[in-house]
């Protein structure tokens, strides 16, 4: 179990890569912006939207990268595309070549949201599958707070300037990764290698990951994946089989960008500087308890995952964010908003919110999906919720301009939506393998049969 957590937490720097390149132009944006000459809005929403857009063409590119490479050569290539990504903005000092680098960057952040949980859910044993999902959020959220800390460093003097080592630095978790996959965690996942019938590399890989049940382990993954189709086609997607769950991935992928968490990363300096009157010091440390409640809800999400299931989580944590939402708009709305008082409310509302987030819908989404998707549905659903976060990214600051509180309305409303769905439509699925689940949705069984049951391996037959 030591090695497959080293070869998770290898995988996962790819996520780490994501919470950096996230986080890094809340930090040194207005840099960014003077020596590089954008004084522009249209430039500076590109400096967003590019990386959302990135991400959705990175997104829906994973499903193609993985019908033609392996799992482990898909993190590769993702990784000699980071680093290139990176070098752009090296090699020339332009706004130009700035832009570009964004919209790869975001290339890179889309093929990682859905390779990292693919590749972690395939190599997880069912019953570890949620706590080793959940290292996706945990290093993306130290990739957030690695940026608020390195802000404390832009008095310092530097060989370099700050902005520029903060653009360079991602590149560091791409050569790691890409080195260690290419020496010392040299596996395929077991899925990978059933479905293409390279049984040595499987032996080797269930050895590894289950020890004395390595045998038992073997002949289930051979077994389970003679009737795997090779490549799923849209058609596919869109049958009957899978309709009723790409509902599910899309809807709810969706809803996790449109129900504030982006528009509240993007702009928390913003809205601080607001409630705290620009102190430069108070706003550095509320970002930096955004980051250490997202380190801290992703560490919860490991503890509670495998304790209460998908489900539970999903749903209270989003009623959770509902309500956290729904007094912020109260607050921000009503006259209390412009008190001291209030300030100290709108803060909390929010603290509340990413807390609600950071150990639901934030961790948990994709490892659901995965469990529940075909690498295909993964990944259209990846596109959707790269979309709704360039969306919203667009539209904050404009339906702000008016008055934020409609946007934490607009919010709320959402993330009951989300709340609705996940009530209505998601089933529990800890514990269960894909063959289970399938046999779940095809006889619509949500609400009548306890996930328990389930393993109770002679139920279908």
């Amino acid at each position: 179990m030591n090695k497959l957590l080293l070869i998770i937490l290898n995988c996962c720097l790819g996520s780490l890569f994501m919470g950096f390149c996230l986080g890094q132009m809340n930090v040194i944006s207005s840099d960014v912006y003077n020596v590089y000459k954008i004084d522009d809005t249209f430039t500076k929403g590109l400096m967003q939207s590019l990386l959302t857009i990135g991400g959705g063409v990175g997104s829906i590119s994973a499903s193609i990268l993985m019908g033609l490479f392996s799992r482990r050569k898909c993190l590769q290539i993702t990784d000699l595309f980071g680093m290139m990504a990176i070098m752009i903005a090296f090699m020339d000092e332009s706004k130009y070549a700035l832009l570009t680098s964004r919209f790869f960057v975001g290339l890179v952040l889309g093929l990682n949201g859905v390779l990292v949980p693919v590749y972690i859910n395939e190599m997880s044993p069912k019953e570890k599958a949620g706590i080793l999902g959940t290292m996706n959020q945990l290093f993306i959220t130290l990739g957030i707070l690695t940026t608020f800390l390195m802000s404390s460093f832009q008095d310092f003097s530097l060989p370099i300037p700050f902005y520029k080592m903060m653009l360079y630095l991602p590149i560091i978790p791409c050569i790691i990764r890409a080195s260690a996959l290419s020496t010392v965690f040299k596996y395929e996942t077991p899925v990978y290698c059933a479905k293409h019938h390279l049984n040595q590399q499987l032996h080797k890989v269930v050895e590894m990951i289950y020890k004395d049940k390595a045998e038992k382990m073997y002949e289930q993954f051979q077994s389970s994946q003679k009737s795997t189709e090779r490549r799923m086609t849209i058609n596919q997607l869109l049958s009957s089989k899978y309709r009723s769950r790409l509902f599910i991935g899309i809807s709810l992928a969706s809803l996790q960008q449109l129900g504030g968490i982006n528009g509240i990363m993007f702009y928390s300096s913003s809205i601080f500087d607001q409630v705290t009157g620009q102190a430069s010091k108070k706003v550095f440390y509320l970002n930096l308890i955004v980051g250490f409640i997202g380190v801290f809800t992703a560490l919860l999400a490991t503890v509670i995952i495998e304790q209460f299931g998908r489900k539970p989580i999903l749903k209270y944590g989003t009623l959770w964010c509902f309500i956290s939402l729904l007094m912020l708009t109260f607050v921000m709305s009503n006259s209390i908003g412009n008190t001291s008082f209030g300030s100290y409310l709108i803060v909390i509302c929010i603290f509340s919110y990413l807390f609600g987030f950071g150990f639901s819908l934030g961790p948990l989404l994709f490892i659901y999906l995965t469990e529940i998707l075909p690498d295909l549905g993964v990944s259209v659903s990846g596109l959707m919720n790269w979309m709704s976060g360039g969306l919203v990214a667009q539209m904050f600051p404009i339906i702000a301009s008016y008055d934020i509180s409609y946007c934490f309305a607009l919010f709320s409303i959402f993330n009951f939506i989300a709340y609705m769905i996940i009530q209505q439509k998601v089933i529990e699925t800890k514990g269960l393998d894909k063959e289970t689940v399938d046999k779940y949705f095809e006889n619509q069984k949500f609400d009548y049969i306890p996930y328990q049951e389930a393993y109770q391996e002679d139920r279908f037959r």
